[in-house]
């Protein structure tokens, strides 16, 4: 083996990866670090060796640390526990160098830049969690992060803001983000700048720390800090204002507005201003050499005057930032003072990340698997700037269309589907027999009026097969609820689904008075949509292909870590108030508690966990059996483990049953309109 290592380093490394894989564990740990160590000497400037020694580490040090977590559980457990391989290393050597690799990995290439990165910020977090020589650990991640460049850790730079006040991260992430602030202000801004108006007082401490810090590293960059803020806290005061009824435009310049109107140059937020770029770097040297991860720029220079006010609830405002182009570029201003903003910016995190994710799989590549991701702008905690997704309108709306078009007079209102259902005895006979009747699925016919020619009705409709059949597959995964006709888009000149409202994550919909009964939305227009094959052929394929990348081994560890700033930074409706306390003071502890449940039960999915009612049609079945979706809620087991983890195929087909579910569907509250 040494003899074929000397003239084939890389040979030896596969050898290595193979005779060490968890599956096989064919070389004891001395002997794999001899092999890793060497094939290290061999190709000193090459990203792979380093990569795949820091992850043979990393499962050793997450043996102990399982071991670790099972005998703190059991009282009077004393021994170590984990495998004899990983008993073999020290714990406290494991974790730095475990971290040490997988940084000196990165020094030398970005292939697995979101990988590393992620879990990096994972091993930290355990070893604060569990108190795993935390000081030498964090010591290593300090002495190694200043060697990357600050254009590698914008890449994770709201996790980073996420942890600001964590009392083990907080020294290192401060200088981590400082570094990012000075080398790249105009993107950075807009990630740190809502902590300094953060409603909890450490967060807005450490926000305050963070760009007196950075201002103290360049003269310049306090002037530029200033800017940014006088605009954001313009467009704070935008989404605040209470706007009368029936008001649908707002002239801006007035109660405090007034910097909206006024001469500046900041970047406009667009995501593809804000998200760094590079390509394939190989080598040391190529990580150290000068790179511009932001080659395209467009600064706006003001707003319009007038801004468009939309009737919804919260009356959000669509404002138009004027770039020195000479382009407009229109954003949703949104106060939502009963949710909490942070929601929507995390969720399009995580379909950033997993469109990483899907782009490295051939499957996904193949079908064209991307979800459609937009900018959200964190102003403070209830109040955020929302990049406009052109091309789009409501499913809702276009079914609307088409109903005044082909079946003018027929539709019923939804007050009087309310009275029947409200009525009802059977809400399962009155939804199949008068509603479903009178309402015959109807969305197909789009495709056909809006496409030009067959070819084109072919993409358009493919497209919105696999985008939705994605959609459906992470809304479940998160718990994404409320999907209704208005929070569904479609992109109307290429058809791809685009989803907005992410208010109602973590299965958030099934502690509702009505509770929702249907992990997404899969109605008979969203079916008819698919073609006369319906679910079968392309939408379960791509199902299945979606499914398969987020429950990747791999791919898992990288979205959970995503996940983690809810425990670092949780929602305030996690929040509880403190008995006997004053106003305002919560229990920190009550609020991470509920965001590892939450993470935990997306953990469960991600192992093939289905926590619907079956979906059972009825009819041809047994009415014992018809009902059991029924009877599960009626104990109080919607939203709970079934006890079973299903393969891929398996939760495929169990979510697209109760998704279809007659029965499901009918328990629906009226306003999601099941049979739309």
């Amino acid at each position: 083996m040494a003899l074929l290592g000397k003239f084939h380093p890389r040979a030896r490394l596969l050898h290595a990866r193979w005779a060490t894989a968890a599956d096989s564990n064919l070389l004891v740990p001395r002997v794999a670090e001899e092999e890793f160590l060497a094939v290290q000497a061999a190709l000193p400037d090459s990203e792979a060796p380093f990569f795949h020694h820091a992850a043979y580490l990393d499962r050793l040090l997450c043996e102990q640390m399982e071991a670790k977590r099972k005998n703190s559980q059991e009282e009077g457990k004393t021994t170590s526990g984990g495998s004899t391989s990983s008993k073999t290393f020290d714990p406290a050597k494991l974790a730095t160098f475990t971290i040490g690799g997988y940084l000196q990995a990165l020094r030398r290439g970005n292939k697995r830049v979101h990988f590393i990165l992620n879990r990096v910020l994972q091993v930290l977090w355990d070893c604060s969690e569990l108190d795993w020589h935390k000081a030498e650990v964090m010591a290593e991640f300090g002495a190694r992060s200043n060697a990357l460049p600050p254009w590698v850790w914008y890449m994770v730079l709201p996790q980073l803001v996420s942890r600001v006040h964590h009392p083990d991260m907080s020294p290192l992430f401060l200088q981590l983000i400082q570094r990012v602030l000075v080398a790249h202000p105009h993107q950075a801004i807009w990630h740190v700048a809502h902590v300094r108006r953060s409603a909890d007082k450490q967060r807005k401490e450490a926000g305050s720390n963070i760009q007196a810090g950075a201002a103290r590293q360049d003269k310049h960059l306090h002037r530029t800090m200033v800017l940014y803020e006088k605009v954001m806290q313009g467009l704070a005061r935008l989404a605040a204002i209470n706007v009368p009824d029936g008001r649908t435009k707002l002239m801006l310049g007035t109660n405090g507005t007034e910097p909206l109107v006024g001469n500046f140059r900041i970047l406009i937020p667009l995501q593809s201003l804000m998200t760094a770029t590079a390509p394939r770097l190989q080598s040391l040297s190529d990580m150290q050499s000068p790179l511009n991860p932001f080659p395209d720029t467009i600064f706006a220079k003001t707003c319009l005057p007038e801004a468009e006010v939309y009737r919804s609830k919260e009356k959000p405002k669509k404002l138009v930032f004027v770039g020195e182009d000479g382009q407009h570029y229109p954003f949703l201003c949104k106060m939502e003072r009963k949710g909490d903003l942070r929601k929507d910016g995390r969720m399009m995190m995580f379909g950033c990340m997993l469109n990483q994710l899907l782009e490295q799989s051939s499957a996904a590549r193949k079908r064209n698997l991307q979800l459609v991701t937009f900018n959200v702008v964190i102003l403070e905690e209830k109040c955020g700037l929302i990049e406009w997704v052109s091309n789009t309108k409501g499913m809702r709306h276009l079914i609307d269309d088409l109903w005044k078009k082909l079946r003018p007079g027929q539709q019923q209102m939804v007050r009087d589907i309310k009275t029947i259902l409200d009525n009802s005895k059977d809400l399962h006979e009155t939804f199949t027999k008068q509603i479903l009747k009178r309402h015959p699925p109807i969305f197909h016919h789009w495709f056909t009026q809006i496409a030009p020619d067959p070819s084109v009705w072919l993409s358009y409709r493919t497209t919105f097969c696999r985008s939705q059949a994605l959609w459906c597959m992470l809304g479940y995964i998160v718990g994404l609820g409320d999907r209704h006709g208005e929070n569904i888009l479609v992109d109307t000149s290429t058809g791809r689904v685009v989803h907005v409202d992410f208010d109602c994550l973590f299965c958030r919909g099934m502690q509702l008075e009505r509770p929702e009964t249907v992990p997404f939305r899969l109605t008979q227009n969203c079916v008819s949509a698919l073609g006369v094959t319906g679910i079968e052929g392309s939408f379960r394929e791509s199902c299945q292909v979606s499914m398969g990348v987020m429950r990747d081994k791999h791919n898992k560890e990288t979205l959970r870590s995503v996940l983690q700033v809810y425990i670092a930074d949780p929602l305030i409706e996690w929040q509880r108030l403190l008995p006997g306390k004053g106003q305002g003071e919560t229990d920190p502890s009550a609020a991470t508690q509920a965001a590892r449940t939450h993470i935990g039960d997306i953990a469960k999915k991600l192992d093939g966990m289905v926590n619907v009612g079956p979906g059972l049609q009825g009819g041809s079945q047994p009415e014992a059996l018809s009902v059991l979706s029924t009877a599960l809620r009626q104990r109080g087991l919607l939203g709970v483990d079934r006890g079973v983890g299903l393969s891929v195929n398996g939760q495929v087909d169990e979510l697209l049953k109760a998704a279809m579910c007659k029965r499901n569907l009918a328990a629906m509250y009226v306003g999601w309109q099941p049979w739309v």
